[in-house]
């Protein structure tokens, strides 16, 4: 069983993801309001190696030459992964033993470090998020470590934009009633037009969040706030690739390992394990009957987490 290493999970925005996780659970410079695996128990903004980097390396090189379909390699996971001090070695030597693409899913808050910059040169893909610009509304959503301050934050972002070679896709969580509205809107175009990313990535609540009460966007107004922003604004679509079958014995593993990360829906699941329908819910159901996993609804959907 791997410890690190996950997946590979149906990504709406890099396919089928092999996931690489390298911060300890929870260990995140923010505890944003909508976050999908709960309350950030360790918040802070100092880097330390946390694990053997070696171990996670060799996770990764076993986990690809046993997975026929992987379209990226993702250090992500369950807390902020620009927090591990080794995750530039880290990109370097995944980056030697495959031609799969690697990417890093970051709230991009340590940016303004020469250091963070620097490790993350050798991706191909980085994916920042920013779900505010005003500085009340930042602290609001993303309740930040009290250091960090959202205009550093933008200029952390300007300045790995003109060092930075690879491509860069931005992530806007808009809720509804939050920042959505037509003054953070307009904040949002100038940042997004100052930063000439080569995606703007609009997304909205669509699993279950951190604090009862937020509300996604529709597809109409989502389609008007990007039509609002402009290019090269894009709206993420639902993941639609699916998997051959795996075998009956390796597949509570690899559901559970998934779940201890991210929630997923039912039909998530067929599309990661290659099951059909029936199958897939025979055996959550037996892994709930287990006490292995909890199901909830949110915005009318059934989605599956580890307790």
């Amino acid at each position: 069983m791997t410890r690190f290493v996950f997946g590979p999970v149906p990504s709406r925005r890099l396919g089928f993801s092999l996931g690489v996780d390298v911060i300890p659970s929870k260990y995140c410079s923010y505890d944003c309001i909508y976050c999908q695996i709960g309350k950030t128990t360790d918040k802070e903004i100092t880097r330390k190696s946390f694990f053997d980097p070696h171990t996670i390396i060799d996770e990764v090189a076993e986990k690809v030459k046993r997975t026929s379909r992987i379209d990226h390699i993702s250090f992500s996971g369950s807390g902020e992964p620009t927090l591990n001090a080794d995750i530039g070695f880290m990109i370097r030597e995944v980056k030697k033993i495959t031609s799969i693409p690697v990417s890093v899913i970051t709230n991009g808050a340590m940016l303004y470090e020469d250091e963070v910059r620097r490790d993350l040169m050798a991706a191909d893909v980085v994916l920042p998020s920013l779900d505010a610009v005003s500085e009340d509304l930042f602290r609001y959503v993303n309740r930040p470590h009290p250091a960090l301050e959202v205009e550093a934050i933008l200029n952390g972002l300007r300045r790995f934009r003109q060092e930075y070679t690879g491509k860069l896709w931005l992530e806007v969580m808009l809720m509804k009633n939050v920042n959505d509205d037509k003054e953070e809107l307009k904040k949002f175009k100038k940042v997004i037009e100052d930063l000439n990313a080569d995606k703007v990535q609009i997304n909205t609540v669509v699993r279950p969040p951190t604090e009862e009460g937020l509300e996604s966007l529709t597809r109409e107004e989502l389609d008007r706030a990007c039509r609002f922003l402009g290019k090269p604004c894009e709206i993420i679509c639902n993941f639609e690739k699916s998997v051959r079958e795996i075998d009956e014995e390796n597949w509570s593993q690899r559901v559970l390992t998934i779940l201890k990360r991210r929630s997923l829906t039912l039909d998530d699941i067929v599309k990661i394990t290659g099951v059909s329908l029936h199958k897939a819910k025979e055996r959550l159901k037996s892994l709930e009957n287990e006490g292995f996993i909890k199901s909830y609804i949110f915005d009318g959907k059934t989605f599956y987490l580890t307790p």
